[in-house]
């Protein structure tokens, strides 16, 4: 008989990607696949792997690679799914707080509409900088995910 552990929808899950633009693709379908095990979260994974492909996709586009790679956290809270990507640091100074906006691209434009997906999908989003010049990106997106318990 096959044995079902269940793990808490509050636990934070964790991946280490190398701080290449092909592992964008890999984390989306990660993300997405771990979430669709839980049927509460179906409903909210693929703006989920959205969000999360975008801000890995930054990182490795604007941040600084982590000791060569990307941290990428995922937890589920009483808001919703909370996604955090953590990089080396950008251009800011030590210490200085990165100037990360959401803007609105040209229609010809190939690249610049990402924050405002994240913006649009999520509840809230923001960054911090550590003491260290870790860069943490951050959203979280709620839709229909019920409280957990």
């Amino acid at each position: 008989m096959p044995v079902t552990v269940e793990v808490p929808a509050s636990t934070l899950r964790c991946l280490r990607v190398r701080h290449e633009p092909s592992e964008v693709a890999s984390v989306r379908r990660a993300m997405r696949d771990d979430l669709l095990h839980d049927p509460r979260l179906a409903p909210v994974a693929d703006d989920v792997a959205v969000v999360t492909s975008e801000l890995v996709g930054n990182a490795v586009r604007h941040g600084a690679p982590l000791d060569g790679g990307l941290l990428v956290r995922w937890r589920v809270g009483g808001e919703g799914v909370v996604v955090e990507v953590v990089d080396g640091g950008g251009p800011s100074a030590p210490g200085e707080q990165p100037q990360v906006e959401a803007r609105d691209a040209d229609p010809l434009d190939t690249c610049g509409r990402g924050l405002r997906i994240v913006e649009e999908l999520s509840r809230r989003w923001g960054t911090s900088l550590d003491a260290d010049g870790r860069r943490t990106v951050w959203a979280v997106v709620a839709g229909a995910v019920p409280a957990v318990a």
